[in-house]
């Protein structure tokens, strides 16, 4: 859909995000940006036909067993089709996406980052989760297959501290594929860890003290800042699990993990949505000149005058000059709405604020996917829904961010 209203639009979605400059990129292959959008939309229609084949499956199975077998064949057959070689099902949008999937895991500080390689590693932070649940679905699929391996099957010894040790023997052995654990913790933060090394590759690159140094050193932040949130989450998980065992200790545990979560969660999340406003769409912009991107990496190439226009001694110099200033830009680059920018590619101003403030309440809806207090997946299509949720928030910001590069 992105591509379809962008192409409408008359934004060339090819050149924006620098496909062409890709490894995988070749000259015998008809990148033509009418034909991307049928590309992908006749592949995402066959992979969705899949994925609904396979929920309606389960929805009509009442085994457990059986669910978790047509769930995990459904992951299977997904990605049999994204990887089969022949030149079939739009192969060059195929081999794009598994070209770039190659270079976000790849764990290089040199190769140069694309716009491309900036978005899909943004968009698998959206689908952190997935890979912690795809992980879990393996675990209970071969629970049923070598249901020996995942419980105790040792006999139980007579009181003392090996009926303590059988008891917790056991209780793992329950709850084996239930939680992910440590490893599920590392695969949610196996995306944020791709996107923070592109953050600090670009930081190396950059020239030292720049504002595009500050920049990416800002934003490796962001990033950085997603894993305490995760560490934290499953703290929280780990902690009630083990309160059974010492009720006094586990309660003062869970209620520290609780506050520093909330503090990790209110800064990881009021910190993205201001990265998403001030640098991502580059919205947030003000008559004078100033600009929420300002407060972290103000721009620092500014021709001599403008430099003086803001470290004056005479304030009437500075009213002057920034009259001056004014006079020479088009009305379209002074009057502007409120917050917003000069150049906007979409004249429906109505349309950005509604964005700002649905980015802002959905990235505070999806923190609740990580809280132990708030058990979505028990609720009726909870998980669906905040899901759902997530895919339009991602969505809409991948729209804006590529109608801010073409605005520019």
């Amino acid at each position: 859909m992105n591509l379809r209203l962008l192409s409408r639009a008359g934004v060339k979605v090819r050149p924006v995000l620098q496909l062409a400059q890709l490894p995988t990129a070749h000259a015998d292959v008809d990148w033509v940006d009418d034909g991307l959008y049928g590309n992908v939309f006749r592949l995402a229609a066959v992979l969705s036909g899949i994925a609904s084949i396979g929920w309606i499956l389960c929805a009509m199975s009442r085994d457990p067993a059986i669910q978790t077998a047509i769930t995990l064949l459904t992951y299977i057959v997904i990605i049999f089709v994204l990887v089969v070689p022949r030149r079939i099902l739009c192969y060059t949008v195929r081999r794009q996406f598994l070209g770039l999937l190659a270079r976000i895991v790849k764990p290089s500080m040199t190769d140069p980052v694309c716009l491309a390689d900036v978005m899909m590693a943004d968009i698998l932070t959206s689908c952190a989760r997935m890979f912690a649940d795809l992980f879990l679905i393996g675990c209970q699929f071969g629970k049923f297959i070598w249901p020996k391996r995942f419980g105790a099957d040792l006999s139980a010894s007579q009181g003392g501290l090996s009926a303590l040790v059988q008891f917790v023997r056991d209780r793992h052995g329950q709850d084996a594929c239930t939680s992910s654990g440590m490893t599920g913790m590392l695969l949610v933060c196996a995306p944020y860890g791709f996107r923070l090394r592109q953050c600090i590759n670009e930081y190396l690159k950059a020239a030292p003290g720049s504002s595009d140094a500050r920049r990416h050193m800002a934003n490796a932040i962001k990033y950085a800042s997603s894993f305490p949130v995760i560490a934290l989450s499953a703290t929280q998980r780990q902690v009630t699990v083990d309160g059974i065992m010492e009720t006094k200790y586990s309660d003062w545990a869970l209620h520290a993990a609780f506050g520093l979560w909330v503090a990790a969660v209110g800064f990881n999340s009021l910190y993205s949505f201001y990265w998403d406003v001030a640098f991502d769409w580059n919205l947030g912009h003000s008559s004078s000149g100033w600009k929420l991107s300002d407060l972290i990496a103000p721009v620092d190439d500014k021709p001599p005058v403008e430099m003086s226009d803001t470290f004056v001694e005479s304030p009437a110099d500075a009213v002057q000059d920034d009259t001056l200033s004014k006079s020479t830009l088009p009305s379209t680059q002074r009057d502007f709405p409120w917050m917003l920018r000069p150049c906007l590619r979409f004249a429906l101003h109505k349309l950005y604020y509604i964005a700002m403030a649905l980015d802002f309440l959905l990235r505070v809806a999806w923190t609740m996917k990580l809280s132990s207090y708030i058990q979505i997946d028990t609720m009726t299509y909870g998980a669906f829904w905040l899901n759902a949720l997530e895919i339009y928030r991602r969505w809409q910001w991948t729209f804006l961010r590529i109608e801010k590069e073409t605005a520019l």
